[in-house]
């Protein structure tokens, strides 16, 4: 009997307390915030070229979870040729200023749906490693770049813009 009340109040406790627990209230276009780059030397294992591997991680909060995408909507998107749902600019250091790089071939690209739930308030962190950059075809040596970076959600939506710390490209 006594292992039964104690069931009982576990229960009624676990009813109360899971009762008192408020959803947050995001806005339905994504925020995000920096949080780390990280930029690490390797040499490419199909052409032995020399290479940047940087990842990018932010935090973001979206009020109805529309982030990211199934891998064969990203197949779709891509052969379409539309815009990447994560959106990245390079600037290299020139003179002690930041000047705007385009590379031959684009850092932007897309990421994979954050939330298979219905829809709602998330937020998390989100660590991209799209960006790989070949010294090969990157004319300057050792150069110190940063990245702006935006995410776009699924309705169309836009973040605000980050700018991430400046990281030293290295050849190996």
């Amino acid at each position: 009997m006594r292992f039964y009340k104690l069931i009982a109040v576990i229960l009624f406790a676990s009813t109360i307390l899971g009762g008192c627990f408020n959803t947050p209230e995001f806005p339905n276009s994504p925020e995000i915030e920096y949080s780390d780059i990280s930029s690490t030397p390797r040499v490419d294992q199909v052409t032995g070229g020399y290479k940047d591997s940087v990842v990018i991680s932010i935090k973001f909060k979206d009020g109805d979870g529309d982030l990211g995408y199934d891998q064969y909507e990203i197949d779709s998107l891509e052969k379409a040729g539309a815009t990447p749902n994560y959106v990245v600019k390079q600037f290299r250091k020139v003179n002690g200023r930041f000047i705007e790089y385009v590379p031959l071939e684009t850092l932007s690209g897309y990421f994979h749906r954050l939330s298979s739930e219905k829809p709602g308030p998330i937020e998390g962190s989100l660590h991209y490693r799209g960006i790989q950059i070949f010294h090969t075809f990157y004319p300057y040596a050792k150069d110190t770049v940063k990245f702006e970076v935006y995410i776009r959600d699924r309705a169309g939506n836009i973040s605000n813009t980050i700018e991430t710390e400046p990281v030293v490209l290295k050849w190996i």
